[in-house]
């Protein structure tokens, strides 16, 4: 009998030892990650604090009776940034989650982390993703939340362990999803746009130059929305009897004095409502550069500079002089604020918006592009670079099916105009283009395959557009930045 206690004693001590020995040694392992750490002169010493963390998080030390066991609990991984995108075409909300693992090869778990523990919860307007231990059923941590702005159906709510990301599927309730209806602008005009009061200034983007002073040179009375773009191929459709509309003349829209006609790229002004001398014809450069597939229609504008910066702002009509066309993207528009309108005194560094801040080269060349797709299904496209440097306008060649590459450009194919992203550190969606592109290349002409169309841009705006594109691609997971040999970015509105 005491034999038998004697050996038990003996293999509860071995059984002991053994578990000291364990913990002994993961202190030790800790102990020389934390000193290769120390001698590494490139880690800083957040990355030192979170390699302790994680490899103390991973220690779980019990003593009881006097003796030591070691627990290995899994680590939760830690979501440093996220991805969302909305597709409207499908309804669905597909997010992107990246983990600090995928991004420090050092601490990666060496354990497989089941996300079968994750669940997500809703509380419109809030997506909560979860993580629920199977020891502790009652303890639930929330891993990532964000805010929608529709609700999503949980039961087909699903979560996958990618390489490089963790990828969320939360699909649209069926009640909830938007209709579509098929091409859409993608320059939305905004309703501040269509206040007077919001011309109380108008800039040069490039320099500040005042070009329009709607609080003492002249005062803009009406603010009008412009037809779309293709308004004059459904003229002959309308109309409730014959010859109902002859009276409506068929020229183009000319500006009116103290107004301001909005289109969606570019705003319609008088000549002589702009400041004196605040702007000039382009002498050197009297190539065309309107909007248009035809040469006749790239004659009809004349480029106009800033005086200041002589940076090109905007068009000026052959035919109607007085017709001054300003692009977006290159001038600032601010409000009449309401100091101004009490005559009380502005402090200079008074901040205001700009409302057309929004646009860039992103959405002119985006609204392009849809206008194209939308009146000739055109969904594939060359951008070649143009010889003058300072054209900051789309000039649209003919279709074919091959690519001179003794130019620079790009290969652009629209992949989804119904699309709105969010990045984890903004509030709100914002839409984009998601195409594919890639450097121009020869393209073999095999029967039945979609043409390519050429759009010449100015080669500063063709480089600008390119870095922005790579730049946009890096939102994606690397897994999902080219398809089809070539690359996936955005475009954005």
């Amino acid at each position: 009998m005491l034999l038998e206690e004697l050996r038990a004693a003996e293999e509860e001590q071995e059984r002991a030892l053994a578990a000291s020995k364990q913990s002994h040694d993961t202190l030790n392992h800790t102990k020389k990650d934390f000193l290769d750490l120390i001698t590494c002169d490139k880690v800083s010493e957040g990355e030192l604090v979170q390699g302790m963390t994680h490899s103390l998080q991973r220690l779980d030390v019990n003593e009881q009776n006097s003796v030591t066991t070691v627990n290995m609990s899994p680590l939760v991984p830690i979501i440093v940034d996220s991805l969302v995108e909305y597709h409207a075409n499908i309804g669905c909300y597909q997010c992107y989650l990246f983990l600090d693992s995928h991004n420090r090869d050092r601490y990666k778990q060496t354990e497989i982390f089941d996300v079968a523990q994750l669940c997500v919860r809703v509380e419109f307007p809030y997506v909560e993703l979860m993580y629920r231990s199977s020891k502790d059923t009652e303890s639930v941590k929330v891993l990532w939340r964000t805010e929608i702005e529709r609700n999503v159906d949980v039961t087909q709510c699903s979560v996958e362990d990618k390489e490089d990301h963790w990828y969320l599927r939360l699909p649209i309730q069926s009640s909830d999803k938007q209709p579509l209806g098929g091409f859409s602008s993608f320059t939305q005009v905004s309703s501040i746009e269509l206040r007077p009061q919001s011309y109380a200034s108008v800039c040069c983007r490039g320099c500040s130059a005042q070009l329009l002073d709607g609080k003492g040179y002249v005062k803009i009375e009406k603010v009008l929305p412009l037809p779309s773009a293709n308004w004059m191929d459904m003229f002959d459709f309308w109309g409730a009897g014959i010859g109902a509309f002859e009276h409506i003349p068929r020229d183009d829209i000319h500006a009116q004095l103290h107004r301001v006609l909005i289109g969606e790229s570019y705003v319609l002004l008088h000549a002589y409502d702009l400041v004196p001398k605040a702007v000039a014809i382009d002498c050197e450069d009297e190539t065309a550069v309107a909007l248009g597939d035809d040469e006749k229609e790239e004659r009809e504008w004349m480029p106009l500079s800033c005086v200041t910066c002589s940076e090109l702002v905007g068009l000026r009509s052959v035919e109607q002089p007085e017709t001054v066309r300003l692009h977006k993207h290159r001038i600032n528009a601010y409000q009449l604020l309401e100091a101004d309108a009490k005559d009380n005194h502005v402090e200079e560094d008074q901040k205001r918006e700009n409302i057309f801040g929004k646009y860039t080269i992103d959405s002119i060349l985006g609204a392009k592009l849809l206008e194209m797709a939308d009146s000739d299904g055109i969904f594939r496209f060359v951008l070649t670079s143009s010889g003058d440097q300072r054209d900051y306008n789309l000039s649209c060649g003919r279709q074919g099916s091959t690519a001179d590459t003794s130019s620079t450009g790009l290969q652009l194919q629209l992949l989804s105009w119904e699309t709105m992203i969010k990045q984890q550190d903004t509030k709100r969606f914002c839409r984009v283009l998601k195409v594919l592109y890639s450097p121009r290349q020869p393209t073999p002409a095999i029967p039945g395959l979609l043409p390519w169309h050429e759009v010449s841009l100015p080669p500063t705006m063709c480089l600008a557009l390119s870095k922005r594109l790579q730049a946009s691609s890096k939102l994606l997971p690397s897994s999902l930045r080219n398809f089809n040999r070539m690359s996936v970015g955005y475009l954005f509105a």
